[in-house]
């Protein structure tokens, strides 16, 4: 049996990063550039109204509070000439200002009759212009080779014309649950059955990193469960939930062995989660998930998101332990290290208070909670006592 921090980093020695991709910048969202991005245009690319109102000169409005109307100015379009003494232009925003004009007067302050438009104020040279490359040079370094791709970046790298760019690849996974108990939610429930709460869930969390994965049902037969997870080893992971602890139906370790899956480790010294079986066949990463739903949702914290991470070449790949304040105390009474169901709170800093549970099948305790604290093998935390934790909120 291992620690839980060397089962970390041996999952994350075995995670070989995949090949760099091209993506759809509106799909990069989450994924690593692999490539510095220069603007290949100015931004804005010509001095543009900031607003809907008049472009003027200036020196007209301080010398008359009435300008003469010489046309037009629609985004898109373009005012022929120039502006002449005496003259203005009304202007949507987003439309080229006319040649002559050195400011835009916004509509509010104007009013028009017969072809005269009448100001309230002078304005200053420049005002309510964009003007040409003020938000953005040509050639100018959008976003640095390594960032994690937002939200926020997806304008700009738009705007600096990319329609695709460099960066990690999402992984295929494969996703089975096991055991001859369970059923897909919505169908009917026979005696004996439970729903399927694991493969929902997993499939929830994978779909937050960008990756769709549908749990398929194995039951727990040997020959069921080798023809299913031989094709599901096509996958670059295969996630299984349940059949890898000590009952006699627990037949993942054995199958998977009998499939030519290498075995990295088997057991870690951590509650939830004791059973955990991590492996590898070729580049095909393999963990096999006790099926306890809290089991399942803390390995995915602290195994699965941090191999999916690597294998897109993200730098922030390793799971986050941050440091908090206990509410009250933590006496988990394991001699394993334990991830205790936690609520977080943040004013000043991070508050831990346990969150009380019947066990890792508690699911409601679980949709209660927002992170783990981790206390040490057969310790406690006192009230006060500071401690790391993982959240996923």
């Amino acid at each position: 049996m291992i620690s839980f921090e060397k089962a970390i980093k041996l999952v994350l020695e075995n995670s070989l990063p995949l090949p760099p991709v091209k993506t759809r910048v509106e799909d990069s969202v989450g994924r690593a550039l692999l490539e510095d991005v220069r603007s290949g245009v100015e931004m804005p690319p010509f001095n543009k109204s900031a607003v809907d109102g008049y472009a003027v000169r200036a020196a007209d409005l301080a010398k008359s509070r009435e300008l003469r109307r010489a046309g037009l100015i629609q985004a898109g379009c373009a005012f022929k000439g120039a502006l002449r003494l005496g003259e203005c232009v009304k202007i949507m925003t987003g439309a080229p200002v006319p040649a002559g004009a050195d400011a835009v007067v916004m509509v509010e302050y104007t009013s028009e009759r017969d072809g005269l438009v009448r100001f309230e104020e002078g304005i200053k040279k420049g005002a309510n212009i964009a003007f040409r490359g003020e938000d953005i040079r040509k050639g100018r370094k959008i976003l640095a080779r390594g960032t994690v791709i937002s939200v926020s970046h997806i304008a700009a790298l738009a705007a600096a014309g990319r329609s695709h760019v460099k960066t990690g690849a999402l992984p295929e996974v494969s996703l089975v649950n096991t055991g001859g108990e369970i059923v897909p939610p919505g169908e009917k429930l026979g005696k004996n059955r439970i729903y399927n709460s694991n493969g929902p869930m997993l499939s929830a969390m994978l779909k937050a990193d960008g990756i769709i994965a549908a749990p398929v049902i194995v039951r727990d037969d040997p020959g069921k469960m080798k023809s299913a997870l031989a094709k599901a080893l096509r996958a670059d992971i295969l996630l299984i939930s349940g059949g890898v602890s000590m009952g006699d139906y627990d037949l993942v370790p054995e199958v998977l062995k009998s499939l030519g899956v290498k075995a990295v480790f088997h057991k870690v010294r951590v509650r939830p989660g004791k059973p955990m079986f991590f492996g590898r066949k070729g580049r095909t990463l393999v963990f096999g998930i006790p099926g306890n739903p809290v089991a399942n949702f803390m390995a995915y914290l602290a195994y699965v998101r941090p191999a999916i991470r690597k294998l897109g070449r993200r730098p922030d790949y390793a799971p986050e332990f941050k440091t908090g304040v206990c509410a009250g105390r933590f006496a988990p009474k394991t001699p394993r290290r334990a991830l205790v169901l936690s609520s977080v709170g943040a004013k000043t800093e991070y508050s831990l208070a346990g969150v009380s549970n019947n066990g890792s099948a508690d699911i409601l305790a679980l949709a209660g909670a927002d992170g783990f604290t981790m206390v040490k093998e057969g310790g406690s935390i006192e009230r006060k006592g500071k401690a790391k934790f993982i959240s996923w909120r």
